[in-house]
């Protein structure tokens, strides 16, 4: 069974029953955005977004090595970050342009939505936590009616990726919105950044585990616990 292998390299073998018991446990659920709740760009959406963001680079005379092969739209606006402030502005707006075109067609993963319902009626705030753009987040929910269940979205610091995940920039925000003492919170993440954040913040972790290789990275950054589908959060 996946689930099992999962299990093996997860600290203190956390598994998927242990994942609903610390949700259990939690005062507030700091939720990322791309992933838990919804897959905002699959392939060939985030190629295309890196595209838009190298784009920009190249009107300002910038054509990086280090990020010529990436997909990943965000690491170019990390190394605009650093190395070309000048367009970083450029980048970011045409990053956060293609998020709004995803986030108008993305899909729900499965149980996300009924997992945030379930914590609403439990009393538990949500804050979803995200380095993309607050505003396709808020589009996403906006679109399926779901702003009852969110407390705030904080999103990407504008002009300032250097504060993005694993930075706790976030996470601290975050926990000051839903009153919470960051022991009495867990994040739901699929990546190691959400784990490194979160811990560096004093924060439990879940880390959504959508293959089993995704699951041995997190395992291996120290995720608390472990769960494959958010289905079976929801539960």
């Amino acid at each position: 069974m996946v689930r099992q292998r999962l299990g093996q390299h997860c600290r203190r073998g956390a598994t998927v029953t242990d994942a609903r018991a610390l949700l259990t446990s939690a005062r507030a659920v700091l939720l990322d955005f791309d992933g838990p709740i919804t897959p905002l760009m699959p392939a060939p959406l985030n190629a295309q977004a890196a595209d838009s963001a190298r784009g920009a680079l190249a009107r300002h005379g910038f054509s990086p090595e280090a990020v010529r092969e990436t997909s990943d739209h965000l690491t170019v606006i990390r190394w605009a970050g650093t190395h070309a402030r000048e367009a970083l502005a450029d980048v970011e707006a045409a990053c956060t342009h293609a998020e709004l075109v995803a986030a108008r067609t993305c899909h729900p993963t499965p149980g996300a939505h009924e997992l945030m319902a379930a914590l609403d009626a439990a009393g538990v705030p949500v804050v979803i936590v995200t380095n993309n753009s607050a505003s396709a987040a808020r589009t996403y929910i906006q679109r399926f009616d779901l702003a009852r269940y969110v407390r705030d979205v904080i999103g990407r610091p504008t002009r300032h990726p250097e504060l993005m995940k694993p930075n706790t920039h976030a996470i601290d925000l975050a926990l000051k919105v839903a009153e919470t003492q960051a022991s009495d919170a867990v994040l739901i993440g699929d990546s190691t950044s959400d784990v490194q954040a979160a811990h560096a913040a004093g924060v439990r972790v879940i880390g959504f585990a959508k293959r089993p290789r995704r699951g041995q990275e997190l395992a291996a950054a120290g995720a608390d616990a472990l769960t494959t589908t958010i289905a079976a959060l929801a539960l």
